[in-house]
């Protein structure tokens, strides 16, 4: 039996991966050692662009060739609009992080070429291509949070860390990542070099993601 587009397309990626859901950023988080001003200006940044998120999720829902897909793809826009923006918000607000910053920071590299990628997967019209993008974004923040956590067993205690776990791991997200994989498996082509290097492109932008988190600090 042949392996999955996921599988082959997760074998070329596999060193950024690694280097990615293992990264101090994601040490710290979990043991409250995380500085707040790292992780205020992460999420600064991961804000900027949840804008395009939204229309890269708009897309897929747009592309999906089943009902049962659209259907779940339109519970997930939900979700990110109420419960991952209520975390924000709450952040913003212990963080005094003033509306302008929030609204207009300058983007760290791996934001802009966040932004380049999830724009190109809006444009495209592919279903394949939004959920390339879709996957990595989802899948790795799974891997690593349940990983780092060992299922859930070793939680920090600060709000600020813990509840950034608690949106991208449990039964829920990982009811999420699973559709998505499935999805991914069934459109997407195994050998097409173009959906293979999309994959790599986004793990590689989330490493660099969290690299950028400490860029001037050390």
């Amino acid at each position: 039996m042949s392996a999955t587009a996921y599988a082959r397309f997760r074998v070329a990626a596999h060193a950024d991966w690694e280097a990615a859901v293992t990264h101090r950023f994601v040490r710290e988080l979990v043991t409250d050692t995380l500085p707040d001003d790292v992780l205020r200006d992460y999420l600064v940044q991961d804000n900027q662009f949840s804008f395009d998120f939204l229309s890269l999720l708009g897309q897929a829902l747009a592309s999906a060739d089943t009902m049962s897909a659209k259907t779940r793809l339109a519970r997930h826009l939900g979700f990110i609009a109420t419960d991952e923006n209520a975390y924000f918000q709450e952040r913003f607000v212990q963080f005094a992080v003033p509306q302008g910053e929030i609204d207009h920071p300058e983007l760290a590299p791996a934001s802009a070429g966040f932004r380049e990628l999830y724009q190109s997967a809006v444009a495209s019209r592919s279903y394949a291509d939004a959920l390339i993008v879709l996957t990595v974004a989802e899948a790795l923040y799974l891997d690593w949070a349940e990983r780092a956590t060992a299922h859930g067993t070793r939680m920090p205690a600060l709000p600020q860390n813990r509840g950034w776990i608690d949106v991208h791991r449990g039964d829920d997200f990982t009811e999420w990542v699973d559709f998505l994989l499935a999805e991914l498996n069934r459109v997407a082509d195994p050998d097409d070099s173009e959906q293979r290097d999309r994959f790599r492109l986004a793990v590689h932008l989330e490493l660099g993601f969290f690299d950028d988190a400490y860029a001037g600090r050390d």
